[in-house]
This record gives C-alpha cells, sequence and structure tokens, in this order.
C-alpha cells in the first residue's frame, strides 16, 4: 500500500484554545494516514490546522508505530517516520497512568486506547471510533458508554460532519 504524500506543516500550527481534544483508535489514525482520500485529507487536515488536538499516550504510540510497520504495509522504515511525522508533532502525548482503567466497562477497547482513555482522563472531549462493538446508537447519542469514557463517540464521518 502506498502512503498518503506528507503535507508541509505550516510551522506546526498549534491547537486553538476551543480545540477539541481527541483520541483517535489506531485504525482511524493509520485511515487518516495512509489513505489519500477525501476523509483522510480532512481527517489529517483537522489536526495539523489545530481544529482538534490529538492526545496520545505511550501505548497508543506503540501501537500505531507498530501498525505502520505490518508487512502488508510495505512501507519502509523512511516511509514509516515520514507518517508518523505527519502525526506525532501535533499530538499532546500523555503521561501513562497510574491506574488502568476498569476493564469491565472498557473491555472491548485494546489496551493500548485503555491506557490513554485512562490518561486523558477528564480531559478527552472525543473518542473518535469506527470499530462497531464501540458505537451502539445508544452510546453516540450521549448516553452508555460516554458517562463511563466521560467523553463523546463520534464514528470518523460523524466527528469529520462535527467540525
Amino acid at each position: 500500500m502506498k502512503a498518503a504524500p506528507r503535507s508541509k506543516p505550516a510551522s506546526q500550527t498549534q491547537p486553538k484554545q476551543s480545540a477539541l481534544r481527541v483520541a483517535f483508535d489506531t485504525p482511524v489514525l493509520l485511515a487518516a494516514l495512509l489513505r489519500n482520500d477525501a476523509s483522510a485529507k480532512a481527517m489529517r487536515a483537522s489536526w495539523q490546522a489545530g481544529t482538534c488536538r490529538p492526545v496520545i499516550a505511550k501505548a497508543s504510540a506503540q501501537a500505531l508505530m507498530m501498525a505502520l510497520a505490518y508487512p502488508g504495509f510495505a512501507l519502509n522504515a523512511a516511509q514509516q517516520q515520514e507518517l508518523l511525522a505527519d502525526f506525532l508533532p501535533y499530538a499532546e502525548v500523555l503521561p501513562t497512568p497510574a491506574s488502568a482503567v476498569r476493564q469491565d466497562k472498557l473491555g472491548f477497547l485494546s489496551p493500548a486506547m485503555q491506557e490513554l482513555l485512562a490518561a486523558a482522563g477528564e480531559r478527552l472531549n472525543v473518542l473518535v471510533s469506527d470499530t462497531k462493538p464501540t458505537m451502539p446508537a445508544a452510546t453516540r447519542r450521549g448516553g452508555g458508554m460516554s458517562s463511563v469514557l466521560n467523553c463523546r463517540i463520534l464514528a470518523s464521518d460523524e466527528f469529520l460532519a462535527a467540525l
């Protein structure tokens, strides 16, 4: 798979004061970084323009790096670094939390995403995930898991429409 062309950081735009603090799950990030369609471009533009402030924790950064190294993507080390450079400079790296999120409530999420959500705590506005188990209608509309996560859960198309 060919990597999407790297955009030029506009002096690495600082996020706007009202920028949403957003956690992107790994598949959403991969789609935004690897594809070059309108949705992927809009997703990248959202953090590059400072419309949103992505947050990432050590485990989720490692998951992203491991995913980019997947042999099926056929990306060499330089291409992987270039794709990471399209995201990581815009992301706020959170410290590893002292305690994990209760897995009985968030067991449908990967351990890396659980760590990220625990690290973000109350400071997270939106979780962007296209994973079906995380997207029941009640959850997307403000009930269910949103109260456990203390943030809205949006599919990538919903997130883009809300910008």
